[in-house]
């Protein structure tokens, strides 16, 4: 939609303001001479146009202040709600950063797998315990993993919370409000505790998998939300 500057609002209250001075003249000097004289009064005309600057002045002053408040409020109101918008867009990028992060934890979890341990559709396949040494000398990488998954899980939040106060300041939280009870769910089905249990290596790397797919895919939904709701109005002119 096409909105008009602020020079082409101020423009507007001159032009009518200079419609208004010139309409009042004529009619006000008709109206003295009671449309009698065929010569100009000078002097009543000096008195009219006195007149005619008085009134125009008292209508454009006002009216040119309220078009600066106006547009003042409209620029403020754009400011803060673009400072909500980049919170949100800045906080998106912590947290896809943070999948990307557990997507490195993950390659270096696999490729610690033995190769007689991954296919498991193999009868003679060697499960790797969690006696395993593999398990015992790489503790800090796999404890790493579920820390990864916390720190997911604190920039989720956070995320969610500017999403709130971006719908609060932009007065879009109630249609914005059934979107963020999905994608809560979405995550919270994401950690079932029930089935990340595991008894050896190989389940340990498919949680992990199966997390990261779940991940990413929630990523693309809040992605196309953040398109939608906030990039779009951040490159309004």
């Amino acid at each position: 939609m096409f909105k008009r500057t602020l020079s082409q609002k101020i423009k507007d209250v001159v032009f009518y303001s200079l419609v208004f001075f010139i309409l009042y003249t004529i009619i006000a000097y008709l109206l003295e001479t009671k449309w009698l004289s065929s010569t100009i009064d000078l002097p009543k005309l000096n008195g009219i146009l006195k007149d005619s600057l008085t009134l125009t002045a008292a209508f454009l002053a006002p009216g040119a202040a309220f078009i600066l408040f106006t547009d003042w409020r409209e620029q403020h109101n754009k400011q803060v709600r673009n400072e909500f918008g980049l919170k949100v867009f800045n906080q998106f990028e912590k947290f896809s950063k943070e999948i990307d992060q557990l997507g490195f934890i993950y390659t270096e979890l696999e490729y610690l797998l033995p190769d007689e341990a991954k296919d498991k559709l193999d009868p003679f396949r060697i499960p790797l315990g969690l006696d395993h040494p593999v398990f015992i000398k790489n503790e800090h990488l796999i404890l790493s993993y579920f820390k990864q998954v916390h720190i997911i899980q604190e920039e989720f939040n956070t995320l969610i919370d500017k999403f709130r106060y971006f719908g609060v300041v932009t007065n879009q939280l109630k249609p914005m409000a059934p979107w963020i009870k999905y994608i809560l769910e979405d995550f919270a089905n994401i950690h079932d505790e029930l089935n990340d249990s595991y008894s050896e290596y190989l389940q340990l790397l498919e949680i992990i998998e199966d997390k990261i797919s779940l991940y990413s895919k929630l990523r693309s939904e809040v992605e196309e939300k953040l398109t939608l709701n906030i990039l779009q109005q951040l490159q309004e002119e």
